[in-house]
């Protein structure tokens, strides 16, 4: 609220909005342009229009007058005219009558009766009435009654009806007189929200008021965050600068050690030479005393001498020896410079470039770009923008992100789980920036990035995990009962298409290249397919109870038909070109000319059938039952048993001890990742009616199960595929039998 001195302006018709107008932009709330121009328009025309008297204002902050001169010093109390009027001391000062009492009750009996001014600590003898009988405090009622009047001033009122307040409509942002004749006009008023206008106006000045005050409490932290901004600025200048003096010092200490020990290897080397010349200047000085003191004595032996002379070799070792220098002056250094100095310009013009950034962290958003499910690496994006929101095109951005999830606690006394998960980032060098995870847990996640130690427009961002998994992509191609696929060079799919007794060659875009039918098809009970290298394939009929070896110029290049085949399911090639074939209760192993080599039964496997089998690790034979899995080495020893489920999955908890449930777990389909040894398989719950992905780690321990919501009820993949080329990498292709297509799934 503001204390208002008046300069009176007479103004027509209901111009009062034209106060309220400037409130109503700062308030937010829309205008109807319609109405106040329908107002505005009529308002001349109106025989009894309404002419009111409105205020220009000089404000003063009621707050700060009422402090400084209408409230209690004592107390802290607004005066009034009833329980704490303004009294006058005989020091002048003023307190109020509640508080004066108080002072009297506790100062005792005195004679006459007195009391201490709480402001100056004077004693003042009171009349004998008491306090009530002290003089009022003439000035400040008077002030009192002047903002009482005030108060109601500033609200204006109808000229022509000046005893009736005007109202306010809300809806239609009207101010009328409700008993004018214009407010026929404005008859639908009454059924919008119609209030008083010095309710408006109180209602709107305090919005007002708040308004600022946050604005302005918004602008101190903006000038606060900004001046942080230009020290940490100057800051990094100092540092860069120190940073930039010690690289330098570095690098001129550098130069001036290799300066040094240039010249000390020149050194070495002159002193290793100069020995030799000086042990031969020597030895030439021996040889001369030596011939001179033979000369001199006359002892010289001249036939010795002469037979020397004639022995060219000892005359050739002779002048090597003593004559001739057994070293030489030359002394020479690569002081080519030019290849040195174009290295060291380009080095030094690549070194100690300034990366600065003009990224605005308030326009920056975070997207999330793919569907985030439990137990696969996920990603959301961060992308950088200017401050007036033009996207950036250049990373290096110094970037904070951190990831947290935490369930509500289930139980009264149940601590909530927390998941704080690590999170690589990726600077993508185009202006985004990709935020790698992986969550473990369903539910809402809030992921908080920063920019320059500032959150980005969004941050913190929530988004969901769900513990379903949707497929990344489908073989846009028509199948009749797919029962397994492979994948050849060039990126060429091979389907076998069962239903319609064919392998369809197609590629990733659904163009399809051929199809291969044959004889090894015929009846539509193809179920097994391998890719043996050289454009051929091997295809297994369980009804025939062949194994055949095609080409992709559908040829059957091989075929044979092994009596022992009860009901051949599946077929896999290992790394030595055996086939493996499962049937019901056994496994077969066939060279490499199809010629069996062995077999062992699948006995391990209580009440268990085969249906799949897939290549592990070194060789291993990894088959699918009825029940679980079962592991064999190269030769057929077994290895382990693996159970397709977790271990709470297996119990029932109740009253009593747990339990293990009686399951009917069919795994359908088995495929394992070469490079992390993962195992995923395809099993179908007979009890739950329902099919799903279960991964095991290569020991057999159960890590997570996965399905989807699309195909929930009808998932039933055949055929697992995991291929080993290093985009797909954790990808698996599904070969749905029932639903007829080949999809690919994200399973770590």
């Amino acid at each position: 609220m503001f204390f208002k001195f008046e300069k009176h302006v007479s103004i027509r018709g209901f111009d009062v909005l034209s106060e309220i107008e400037i409130v109503r932009e700062l308030w937010g709330k829309p205008k109807t342009e319609q109405m106040s121009a329908a107002a505005a328009s009529a308002a001349p025309s109106t025989p009894n229009s309404i002419t009111t008297s409105l205020v220009e204002t000089v404000n003063i902050n009621v707050d700060d007058f009422s402090e400084t001169f209408l409230t209690c010093s004592t107390c802290l109390y607004t005066y009034d005219q009833e329980s704490r009027k303004a009294k006058l001391l005989p020091c002048s000062h003023s307190v109020c009558l509640f508080c004066l009492t108080q002072l009297v009750a506790h100062a005792g009996n005195t004679e006459p009766q007195s009391l201490r001014c709480p402001l100056c600590r004077e004693v003042c003898v009171l009349p004998p009435g008491g306090v009530s009988s002290l003089p009022a405090a003439f000035f400040i009622n008077q002030l009192l009654d002047v903002m009482q009047k005030q108060r109601k001033d500033v609200v204006p009122s109808c000229t022509s009806h000046p005893n009736d307040q005007l109202l306010y409509c809300e809806t239609c942002d009207l101010v009328f007189c409700e008993t004018c004749t214009f407010s026929v006009v404005n008859k639908k008023c009454n059924e919008h929200t119609v209030v008083p206008l010095s309710i408006a106006l109180k209602r709107m000045s305090e919005i007002v008021v708040y308004r600022v005050k946050s604005r302005l409490r918004a602008l101190e932290a903006a000038s606060i965050a900004v001046n942080n901004e230009v020290n940490q600025l100057d800051g990094n200048v100092d540092s860069l600068s120190v940073h930039i003096n010690n690289v330098m010092q570095e690098l001129t200490n550098s130069i001036e050690n290799k300066r040094r020990r240039l010249i000390e290897s020149v050194r070495i080397r002159r002193d290793e030479k100069r020995k030799i010349l000086k042990d031969q200047i020597e030895a030439i000085n021996d040889e001369k005393k030596r011939l001179e003191k033979e000369l001199a004595s006359g002892t010289l032996d001249v036939r010795s001498m002469a037979r020397k002379l004639k022995d060219q070799e000892a005359e050739d070792n002779w002048q090597r020896q003593i004559i001739e220098p057994r070293e030489n002056a030359f002394l020479k250094i690569n002081t080519d410079s030019t290849v040195m100095m174009m290295e060291i310009e380009k080095s030094l013009d690549e070194f100690g470039k300034i990366h600065a950034s003009s990224t605005f962290p308030g326009s920056s958003t975070i997207e999330e770009f793919q569907q985030i499910s439990v137990n696969i690496e996920s990603s959301i994006r961060l992308i950088t923008r200017e401050v007036d929101g033009t996207a950036r095109t250049t990373g290096g951005d110094p970037i904070e992100a951190s990831v947290t999830f935490k369930n509500p606690s289930g139980a009264e006394n149940e601590e909530p789980k927390i998941d704080n998960l690590s999170v690589i980032i990726k600077d993508n060098e185009d202006g985004t920036y990709d935020f790698n995870f992986k969550p473990t847990i369903a539910g809402e996640y809030t992921i908080s990035v920063k920019i320059f130690g500032r959150p980005v427009k969004n941050s913190p961002w929530k988004f969901e995990v769900s513990n379903d998994h949707m497929h990344k992509w489908q073989l846009p191609v028509e199948f009749k009962y797919p029962t397994k696929m492979v994948i050849g060079p060039n990126n060429i799919f091979y389907v076998l298409d069962s239903g319609n007794c064919r392998v369809r060659m197609v590629k990733e875009n659904g163009d399809v290249i051929n199809d291969l039918a044959n004889d090894s098809m015929k009846g539509g009970t193809a179920v097994g397919l391998a890719f043996i290298g050289n454009d051929e394939l091997a295809v297994l009929n369980w009804q025939s109870k062949t194994l055949s070896k095609i080409n992709t110029s559908n040829e059957i290049v091989q075929s044979v038909r092994f009596s022992e085949f009860d009901t051949p399911l599946d077929v896999c090639i290992d790394s030595k070109g055996r086939f493996i074939i499962v049937d019901r209760e056994k496994v077969f192993v066939l060279d490499i000319n199809m010629i069996p080599s062995f077999s062992f039964p699948l006995k391990n496997a209580p009440n268990g059938r085969g249906n799949c089998v897939t290549m592990g690790l070194d060789d291993d034979i990894i088959v699918g039952t009825s029940t679980e899995l079962l592991v064999f080495d190269s030769a057929g020893k077994p290895l382990r048993n693996i159970a397709c489920y977790s271990p709470d999955e297996e119990m029932i908890y109740g009253p009593n001890a747990p339990r293990r449930k009686s399951r009917r777990t069919v795994v359908k389909a088995v495929a394992c990742c070469k490079e992390s040894g993962l195992i995923v398989s395809s099993i179908e719950d007979r009890q739950g009616a329902r099919s799903k992905f279960v991964v095991n780690n290569y020991k057999g321990t159960f890590l997570y199960s996965f399905d989807s919501p699309l195909t929930r009820g009808y998932f039933a993949p055949n055929g697992l595929l995991i291929p080993t080329h290093p985009e797909r990498k954790g990808q698996i292709f599904a070969i749905d039998y029932h639903q007829c297509n080949v999809r690919m799934y994200q399973f770590k």
